[in-house]
This record gives structure tokens, C-alpha cells and sequence, in this order.
């Protein structure tokens, strides 16, 4: 057998394909990192060579190569070594985030392949998207948090790092498929594509997104909840590249009527994981807008934490607002939101928002001061 210095790879692990594995690999270092382990003594740890390390965190040894098995003992031994239990099992969701980077970066999918677009089949959540947008963001997504900031020393990058073209590559397949997706045939692809060309700093996507979609917002409400779904993430889209107006008037327009309001509330519930079950398609809004199955406590404290927001702020106020209208025993019964919403509304108020958004704020410290009482 093999002794550590010469073996290559982990039992149950698969040979390394030709991937891509940026982000996986920046999560692993910082799970190195917050159990105070060099990359020689992990792989000694591990029973692998240094090379395979190094090959993990850089991402030429993507770890979304390896088998299932080999991936699973690998999350359990980083546990038992001291990391923490949440930075472990983001790593899955870091995995998946780099296949779905990969496959929309490298271009394979033409136009006979768009049904398959990873895009397509799944309704995908913050937590998986964050991770998507981070190189591109620098964010660090919520989960990780936790974790070495900046792990290593020297001059380590504080963010996974695509090239330059690489970023080009991915959004312009993302244009090229949001072209070609119709938005009756192919709505969640072109809904999802469309939400991250907001992320493009490119005047390229900016344009695209005004020229398809800003007409929505010179007209009429939507009156199709999964429409108005696919608006609100136009909008947003646009809000990203300086044009605030149509995210405006989805609020005021498309979320004054009380079915899409609800749907908006969902959505929101769906994205942040306080609806389990995941989904392929938008169609679940029309099915569990009237139910009661998520308490809308993790949607209240993220919202509150998001008051302040440069692009979203009208959008997390008004939401907020809309969900103490649906669920008042929030503040009722839960003395620490209450607290916590009566802080944070003031701090927004200082913030001097537009006036609707003000409107919507004093709205909610009124809401604080009743369930006080």
C-alpha cells in the first residue's frame, strides 16, 4: 500500500477530471484554515499528497470529481478534525455551485441542449445562488461567515477568483441562453438567467436586460403569478445596474394586488429554504400561497438585516411590511424580533429611504408599538 507521501488520492475518491472547482476548492481552504492545519498536514491527515491538496483548494483538482463516497469521507474527517458543522456541509452546496458555474462556463450546452440547462430543471435558493455569485461579488454568502475570511498567508485571495475571461465566458452563455429561452416555454431558465445578468458590470447585459424586459414595467400589472415572479427578478436585475425605476414600479404596481403579494411572500419563503421541498418550477406559488406550512421567521430576520440595502432596500421593506400584515403574531408573540424590528426600522428611518418606503417604515413602527401593548 501507498504510504502518504506518494499516494494521490483518498480511497473511494475518483481520478481528477479536467474541472473547474474554484469555489469548493476557496471553501475547503477555509475549512483548513479554521481547524490551524498547513496543506501538508491535512493531506497527511487525509492520507494523500500535498499535490492533491493544493490541487483541491486551486480547483485543477476539482473536488466536484470525485465519487460520492469519497466526497462524504471527506466531510467526515474535516468534522472530526474541528470544523465546524455548518462550513462542512456547505461544502456539498459549494460543489454543486461549481458544476453549475462549469457547465454554463465552458459553453457545452448549444442550442439542442438548452431543455437540459442546468438553469431549467430547479428552482434554485439563496444559498446555492450566493455561492454561484460569489467570485463575482467578492460577498462572502452568509454560511461561511464563520470561517478564516482571508485563509493562509501571504497574499491569498479573499474571494474565489475566476479570470476575467472566464466571467465574460459565463455571461455571455448566460445572454446567449436567455435569448434563446422563450419566457412561455422556458420561464425558469429565463428568469434565472435574466436574475444573474444583474450580476454582469458589463454594458452589454445592462442593455439586454432594458430592451427585454423594461417594457414590462410600462404597463399594466402582471396578472400570471409565475409572470410576476419573473418580473420582480427583472427588476431586481435592472435595480443592480443603476435603474431603480422598474423595481419601484413592481412594488407599486404588481405587489398592490394581493395574489401576488402572497406569491412575493412565497417566493421569498422558497429562496431562504423555509420551504423544504424543492421545486422545478414556479407553479408551487399558485399551490402554497394561501397555506401556512413556513412560519416566516427566518423571511422576517433576513429582511430585517437587509432594510438598508443599496439595491433591494424598497423591495425588503416592502416585503416586510407585507409579511407583519399576513403573519401579526410575528411581533406579537416573538418579544425578541419585536425588539429587533423597532432597531432596525429606526436605523432604516435614518437612512432617509423614498417616501413610500418611509410611508412603509412608519407603517412598521406603529406595528411595534401596537404589539407592545
Amino acid at each position: 500500500m501507498r504510504g502518504p507521501e506518494t499516494q494521490t488520492d483518498m480511497p473511494g475518491f475518483s481520478m481528477p477530471g479536467d474541472h473547474h472547482g474554484v469555489i469548493s476548492g476557496y471553501v475547503l481552504k477555509m475549512l483548513r484554515g479554521s481547524i490551524g492545519m498547513t496543506q501538508t498536514s491535512l493531506a497527511e491527515r487525509l492520507g494523500v499528497d500535498v499535490s492533491t491538496v493544493q490541487g483541491w483548494e486551486t480547483g485543477r483538482r476539482s473536488l466536484t470529481s470525485l465519487r460520492v463516497s469519497g466526497f462524504r469521507r471527506l466531510q467526515t474527517r474535516l468534522a472530526a478534525f474541528g470544523a465546524p458543522a455548518a462550513g462542512v456541509a456547505s461544502l456539498h452546496d459549494a460543489v454543486e455551485a461549481d458544476e453549475l458555474l462549469g457547465q454554463i462556463t465552458s459553453g457545452e450546452l448549444g442550442n439542442a441542449d438548452v431543455q437540459q440547462h442546468p438553469l431549467a430543471s430547479t428552482v434554485h435558493r439563496r444559498r446555492l445562488v450566493n455561492l454561484v455569485t460569489w467570485p463575482f461579488t467578492g460577498i462572502t454568502p452568509p454560511q461561511l461567515r464563520d470561517l478564516p475570511a482571508k485563509p493562509g498567508r501571504g497574499p491569498v485571495a479573499s474571494h474565489p477568483v475566476l479570470t476575467i475571461a472566464a466571467q465574460h465566458e459565463f455571461f455571455d452563455q448566460l445572454l446567449s441562453v436567455a435569448e434563446q429561452a422563450s419566457p412561455e416555454d422556458m420561464p425558469v431558465l429565463r428568469r434565472q438567467a435574466t436574475y444573474l445578468l444583474g450580476f454582469d458590470k458589463r454594458q452589454e447585459s445592462a442593455d439586454w436586460l432594458a430592451a427585454h424586459h423594461k417594457h414590462a414595467f410600462n404597463g399594466s400589472t402582471t396578472a400570471n403569478l409565475t409572470g410576476g415572479i419573473a418580473a420582480r427578478s427583472a427588476a431586481v436585475a435592472l435595480a443592480r445596474h443603476g435603474d431603480a425605476d422598474p423595481l419601484r414600479y413592481f412594488i407599486d404596481n404588481t405587489l398592490s394586488d394581493e395574489r401576488h403579494a402572497a406569491a412575493n411572500l412565497t417566493y421569498w419563503a422558497y429562496w431562504l429554504g423555509e420551504i423544504n421541498e424543492a421545486h422545478a418550477d414556479d407553479s408551487y406559488l399558485i399551490t402554497a400561497k394561501s397555506t401556512r406550512r413556513w412560519s416566516g421567521a427566518r423571511l422576517a430576520n433576513h429582511l430585517l438585516e437587509h432594510l438598508t440595502d443599496q439595491v433591494n432596500a424598497p423591495l425588503n421593506i416592502h416585503s416586510l411590511w407585507q409579511l407583519v400584515l399576513a403573519r401579526p403574531e410575528l411581533l406579537e408573540y416573538d418579544r425578541e424580533l419585536r425588539q429587533r424590528t423597532g432597531e432596525r426600522v429606526e436605523a432604516a428611518l435614518d437612512d432617509r429611504p423614498a417616501d413610500s418606503s418611509t410611508v412603509e417604515l412608519n407603517n412598521l413602527r406603529c406595528a411595534v408599538q401596537l404589539a407592545n401593548r
